[in-house]
């Protein structure tokens, strides 16, 4: 699975993860990441499935200017 985490692109091996464990595999705090479908241009909550095939991005909350 192929996702956008902070601007670049990573590959996941896993066909479907839930985006709690997406996010735990990524190093990424669930307190500072978001996690949007691009196709639905919805946010998806810990407990959504997301599977191969799914545009998803990764993005932080926390602004460094």
């Amino acid at each position: 699975m192929r996702i956008i985490f902070d601007g670049r692109e990573v590959e996941i091996p896993e066909k479907k993860i839930r985006v709690k464990e997406l996010l735990k595999k990524l190093g990424a705090d669930e307190l500072y990441f978001l996690v949007i479908d691009l196709e639905k241009g919805k946010l998806l909550t810990n407990d959504k499935v997301v599977k191969e095939g799914d545009k998803i991005e990764v993005r932080s909350t926390l602004s460094w200017g």
